[in-house]
């Protein structure tokens, strides 16, 4: 557990996080615009939100990795938005499994402070209906892999998030 936790204090450790969700980004997109043309649901697009905030703070991981009071907030919100990805892919799998009853609309469901659909919609407008994700490699759907490819890192950062704590609570950091 030490090795990942020095691991995590090193620029190798945010870019491989920032390069991972960048990755799955990009997956979504050609989803979206390749040969398929599966149009995403909102919930999809909240994903990709949640997705996008983890970029962004694992992106000042990335930066700001010599200072610990920096890395322990960019660790907290990445784990805070990762975790917020995991919620909504799992809500959307009780949908497409026909467990959960949903008045999934053809809006993103973005606020009104923040309508990310009306900012940038290449990225977030919501075109499909719930429930109907496509299908990927392995015979998974989009939503059972994201809550495989979600789960993993957000793993991994609360494992760095304890290790954190624990040094903290000893007064070795």
């Amino acid at each position: 557990m030490n090795k990942l936790y020095n691991f995590a204090e090193s620029r190798y450790f945010w870019l491989t996080g920032v390069l991972y969700l960048v990755l799955m980004e990009g997956i979504a997109l050609f989803y979206q615009y390749g040969p398929g043309m599966w149009y995403p649901c909102a919930l999809c697009v909240q994903v990709r939100a949640w997705v996008m905030g983890s970029i962004i703070f694992a992106l000042l991981g990335l930066v700001m990795v010599k200072s610990i009071w920096w890395r322990w907030m960019a660790l907290n919100l990445t784990i805070v938005m990762l975790a917020g990805a995991l919620y909504t892919s799992y809500y959307a799998y009780g949908v497409e499994l026909g467990t959960v009853v949903s008045s999934c609309t053809m809006g993103a469901g973005f606020p009104e402070f923040m309508p990310l659909d009306r900012w940038i919609p290449l990225l977030f407008e919501a075109q499909g209906i719930c429930g109907l994700s496509p299908d990927m490699p392995l015979g998974f759907t989009m939503v059972e892999s994201l809550l495989i490819t979600l789960s993993a890192p957000l793993l991994v950062l609360i494992a760095v998030w304890i290790m954190h704590v624990r040094k903290m609570i000893s007064n070795e950091i």
